[in-house]
């Protein structure tokens, strides 16, 4: 549960590319007094998703998607819509929040409630240790490989974001996104 009082951490490009310009952005509205709003969004939800979770729905849609272990790992999701529609709110009130639907499902939750919206059974799992050894080819494999070690470990992490903040701030009261996600599937 990462509250905005904590390090902001990314190793990736992407990652570190977000973090210097939060630091910038903090940094240039702050010797102008101008008011900034910065929302730390985790996975987005809505039609036609984008990122991780477009790809999970497509690939559980395809028959080509595969869940890992126990697919225990929880992340946090936030409907597009309550984002969208907070930002005037928020705005108002300027600072840095983190926006999440307050429930972070599991992987087995989002697999099955999508395979249920899409009318597909729930995906086959492979052992963990299958997906290591998989992961370890995909080192030796480099940018062609779909999978590595970084990758897995990034899907069978547990990342979760306190919204507390955003909920004490402007009455954050967000849809959750498991119950949502079948209406537009």
């Amino acid at each position: 549960m990462i509250n905005e009082l904590h390090p902001l951490n990314g190793d990736s490009p992407y990652a570190r590319s977000k973090i210097q310009a939060e630091h910038y952005l903090t940094e240039w509205c702050g010797q102008r007094d101008v008011q900034l709003l910065i929302l730390r969004l985790p996975l987005i939800a809505g039609p036609e998703p984008p990122g991780n979770l477009g790809a999970m729905i497509r690939g559980i849609s395809s028959g080509r998607y595969l869940s890992i272990g126990e697919a225990a790992a929880r992340k946090s999701v936030v409907w597009a819509g309550d984002v969208a529609a907070v930002i005037p709110v928020a705005m108002k009130e300027g600072g840095v929040y983190n926006l999440t639907d307050g429930y972070h499902p599991s992987f087995r939750e989002l697999e099955t409630c999508i395979a249920t919206a899409l009318k597909k059974k729930p995906p086959s799992a492979i052992p963990m240790g299958m997906a290591k050894v998989i992961a370890g080819v995909g080192n030796l494999l480099g940018k062609r490989a779909p999978v590595n070690s970084d990758k897995l470990r990034k899907i069978t992490s547990t990342l979760t974001f306190d919204d507390g903040k955003a909920r004490r701030a402007f009455n954050w009261q967000p849809s959750r996104v498991i119950d949502k996600l079948s209406s537009v599937l």
